[in-house]
């Protein structure tokens, strides 16, 4: 039943790509919540941290469907993965209760880096935005102290980077400049993120 479902993740991430390409917004719609669905059905949540996870894939999940062409509400979006951020945070912050402050300063720095970067071009949404990098970027870093935990906690890790590199990509193209394919970009990233934090929980 494993396989078979992860073999429904990818096969719906290839048709939302494929929708992209071809400017499909009813198959865009009707593929994008699959992946995130499909974590949550193979997530047991018996345990406080897989709990943690299970919600913030839900609200991962509520922030797919805000972001869709057809619903475009990118601040509900943005709002629904900040909290889905804070479950991380608290998740990983279980296993690593230490806060090993030296630790964090390589990510918060590239979090400066990052909001001065973007600051010319946020307008109406600094403050949301400038909010959101320095919580990715918490995730990040309390996945980072935690990636000893077990043998899949690296898995969190890479993740959780994965999903600041989406995340960088979004803002890039819709406050700097799109290219082609981005989102494309951005959704692979965004789904190999979410599922090395699933493939986390195996240990756990």
């Amino acid at each position: 039943m494993k396989k078979l479902l992860l073999t429904i993740f990818l096969l719906a991430g290839i048709v939302f790509c494929y929708a992209i390409y071809i400017e499909n917004d009813l198959l865009r719609t009707v593929s994008k919540p699959i992946p995130l669905l499909i974590l949550l059905f193979l997530l047991k949540p018996n345990s406080i941290f897989k709990k943690l996870i299970f919600a913030g894939f839900i609200f991962s999940l509520f922030g797919d469907i805000f972001l869709m062409n057809i619903i475009d509400m990118f601040i509900l979006g943005l709002s629904s993965f900040l909290i889905a951020h804070i479950f991380y945070i608290i998740a990983f912050s279980k296993r690593i209760k230490s806060f090993k402050f030296l630790s964090s300063i390589p990510f918060y720095i590239l979090a400066v880096v990052l909001a001065f970067y973007f600051y010319p071009h946020l307008g109406d949404m600094l403050y949301p935005v400038l909010i959101y990098i320095f919580v990715i970027m918490t995730m990040v870093w309390r996945a980072f102290l935690q990636r000893k935990y077990n043998n899949a906690a690296i898995f969190a890790f890479i993740g959780a980077s994965l999903f600041a590199i989406s995340d960088s990509n979004i803002a890039f193209t819709k406050f700097i400049q799109d290219y082609e394919y981005s989102k494309i970009v951005t959704i692979i990233l965004y789904w190999s993120a979410q599922f090395l934090i699933f493939k986390s929980t195996t240990k756990a």
